[in-house]
């Protein structure tokens, strides 16, 4: 009985410091769309305590010394998250291996870091690019940021979609010449044949991977790959595959076309990025497989100067590849949906600093095929069912991400307006968008 009286007391005594010892915030008079629900719930309080949610509902009482936040009817909804951005890439390659010293690109990846952060996305899948050291800064909470799911350097074949070199440069591994300081730093490994593809998937991952980047086909801003060029053979596909599985973690690859497209489904690739290029038989193969397909419908309405040839992202000589990859991006979005595919939210808007905004067009861009309820939620609790792939791997297991609920990390957006009635609203964060709380903490107060 004594024992039964102490644990009581001391239960008691917790609860009544709670407002003491966690940080807690109380948000109160909001439609919350859960990130599930097809409509809002009125009237609906949100409690956080540290970086978690820990009750929504009608009611609910705020704690001693608790942050409280009036909506005012407004709409609260999870963090957006981006399946597809390359945060370290905000220059022309070329430039970042000819001219840009490391420090100087680091730095400009923390400001884009920010920007996607200010932009309403809490949480990003970084596919290639050195931004170990950026996801570490952030979740200590030394810069503001998103989340980061990394991948590391771009694994490429020789003449693939990740070999960066000019033409006068050559082939390290032939030559015995020192790898290219940028290489070096983690960039692009150029790999060929199981072995080589092993080695750098496993360094990717010892780096500290949540998943693994493969180009399987031609890119638009590679010079000597052309978009129909299908890239790495069944076993060097595999191969990445099995590295990643042994991790409980999946593959992702750069793909347009389908003969790539079918070729990496067949050795196990979970996830297919791009993918403008794709006919039936592969968005089948994409459904049968239950993979996931990570589109950018916004590419067809982007403004002109998204396409401009230039040093922050698409070389002169590579321009011409872009019509290709366009006129198949109708077709595309069309069978995704006929099929009704597991579709990721993801941009891939990178280069000059600035262009990280063109992300948000994605949300309208895909209105053509989807309502505004069915968007936001392939970009919040859709997007972390793909991140979720990466099983054990990956470094968010404190809580859910993508929605509001008890257990949910504490990643929320407050809006004055109703996005499930009009995508504009989030099209148009300076405007409408006046609260941004990531893992607790307030980034962004407008109310």
């Amino acid at each position: 009985m004594k024992i039964t009286k102490h644990l009581l007391y001391y239960v008691l005594f917790f609860i009544s410091t709670l407002g003491y010892t966690q940080s807690s915030i109380l948000i109160k008079n909001a439609q919350v769309w859960d990130g599930l629900s097809d409509t809002v719930q009125p009237n609906t309080s949100v409690l956080i305590q540290d970086n978690l949610i820990v009750a929504v509902g009608p009611s609910i009482r705020a704690p001693r010394g608790a942050q409280i936040i009036d909506a005012r009817g407004k709409t609260l909804i999870p963090g957006l998250s981006d399946a597809h951005v390359h945060l370290a890439l905000t220059e022309g390659m070329q430039k970042i291996r000819g001219e840009a010293h490391w420090m100087y690109t680091a730095l400009r990846a923390g400001i884009s870091a920010e920007h996607f952060l200010q932009l309403g996305f809490t949480t990003v899948r970084d596919l290639g690019g050195p931004v170990f050291g950026l996801k570490k800064a952030i979740d200590e909470g030394l810069v503001p940021g998103p989340r980061i799911y990394p991948s590391g350097a771009f694994i490429s074949q020789t003449s693939g979609h990740g070999d960066s070199r000019n033409p006068n440069e050559p082939n390290p591994y032939w030559t015995g010449n020192s790898l290219h300081p940028i290489d070096a730093l983690g960039w692009a490994f150029v790999v060929d044949g199981r072995t080589e593809v092993l080695k750098a998937a496993r360094e990717n991952l010892r780096q500290g991977a949540t998943q693994l980047k493969v180009m399987a086909g031609g890119g638009i801003d590679s010079e000597f790959d052309p978009i129909h060029s299908v890239q790495f053979t069944p076993d060097e596909l595999r191969a990445a595959v099995e590295a990643a599985e042994d991790w409980d973690t999946y593959v992702a690859v750069h793909i347009y076309n389908s003969e790539g497209a079918i070729r990496a489904l067949e050795a196990g690739v979970k996830c297919l990025d791009h993918g403008h290029l794709l006919n039936e038989v592969a968005i089948k193969l994409i459904k049968e497989k239950q993979a996931w397909l990570v589109p950018q419908a916004y590419w067809i309405d982007a403004p002109a100067d998204f396409w401009a040839p230039g040093q922050d992202r698409i070389p002169p000589e590579t321009l011409k590849k872009v019509n290709i990859v366009l006129e198949g991006t109708q077709k595309q979005m069309d069978l995704a949906k006929k099929y009704n595919l597991k579709l990721g939210f993801g941009s891939d808007a990178y280069g000059g600093l600035g262009l990280e905004s063109l992300a948000l067009t994605e949300f309208t861009a895909r209105q053509k095929w989807y309502t505004p309820v069915e968007i936001l939620r392939q970009a919040t609790s859709g997007n972390a069912e793909l991140f979720a792939l990466s099983g054990k791997t990956n470094p968010y297991q404190q809580g859910t991400l993508g929605v509001i609920q008890a257990g949910a990390y504490a990643d929320l957006l407050l809006y004055d307006g109703n996005p499930l009635e009009n995508l504009s609203v989030v099209a148009d964060p300076k405007k409408f968008l006046k609260l941004i709380i990531k893992d607790g903490k307030i980034y962004k107060d407008e109310l």
